[in-house]
């Protein structure tokens, strides 16, 4: 994991990004990875993300429902970009008076602050791509170890602790370019898909996913566009129950009863 001071600078850098493109963005241009957003609604979608975690951390209820009360988004696209400054720098400044260590809610259970700093770095640098795309810009490049660590973010983010019915082998995601990997279960159970990080050597391994850390964290967060340069082998079954459990939009399989992923935010 990328040190506490390291996220909350990429929570700034990436923010300052993510505004320099959508200022000379139409704020009715389409979002290339976030097919049912504007560029307005991207930064709405920051702006509450800052605001609800800037709460929690400077507030640390027990849940977020006690005493949050949301924002209101202005109108204007210039001062939403505003407003979205405005709650990078108190979450920032939440954060850096909390410390990495302090226990805060986190999902509905305590943990420390640093996990939040990590969680919003990671959401932070796929929007601000989203942003760049979205502004018809280049898509700047994203240096190997914060790939990684984004990776790795979201995978243990949605591993999932609860009991379900795994398939007997594992999926292996693999970065080309760093040799690092992940081994996780996967399973389909209500039209859905979930999945569970799991130790090297824990399960047999039926089917690998693999492309260069830059490219695996966009395709882990649905980025279709990327799909060329990830390759994947091995079970049919195993690799659809992945793409399901990561909230993909896939076709069914032919069997029955597989569902359309969708992006759970709030699912852990």
């Amino acid at each position: 994991m990328l040190p506490f001071s390291r996220h909350l600078d990429l929570l700034a850098h990436d923010t300052m990004r993510l505004i320099g493109a959508m200022r000379g963005a139409d704020p009715a241009a389409p979002v290339p990875g976030c097919p049912d957003w504007h560029a307005t609604d991207l930064v709405a979608h920051l702006i509450e993300m800052n605001d609800i975690w800037g709460w929690l951390v400077a507030h640390r209820p027990r849940d977020f429902t006690e005493g949050y009360e949301a924002l209101t988004l202005p109108e204007d696209h210039r001062d939403r970009l505003e407003l979205l400054d405005t709650t990078n720098h108190d979450l920032i400044e939440a954060l850096r008076a909390s410390g990495a260590d302090d226990e805060i809610c986190y999902f509905g259970e305590t943990a420390p602050a640093a996990r939040a700093a990590r969680l919003m770095a990671v959401e932070t640098l796929v929007h601000s791509r989203d942003a760049e795309e979205c502004a018809g810009l280049a898509v700047s490049p994203v240096p190997q170890d914060v790939a990684v660590d984004a990776a790795d973010q979201q995978l243990h983010h949605l591993s999932d602790t609860r009991q379900a019915p795994w398939l007997p082998r594992a999926v292996t995601l693999r970065s080309v370019d760093t040799d690092d990997s992940w081994t996780v279960l996967v399973a389909v159970e209500h039209d859905d898909g979930t999945l569970r990080v799991v130790d090297p050597g824990q399960a047999e391994v039926g089917a690998e996913v693999s492309a260069p850390a830059a490219v695996l964290v966009p395709w882990l967060f649905g980025r279709t566009h990327v799909g060329d340069l990830v390759a994947e082998s091995g079970d049919a079954e195993l690799i659809h129950a992945l793409h399901l459990a990561l909230g993909h939009d896939v076709a069914p399989l032919a069997n029955p009863g597989r569902g359309t992923g969708q992006r759970r935010w709030w699912r852990r």
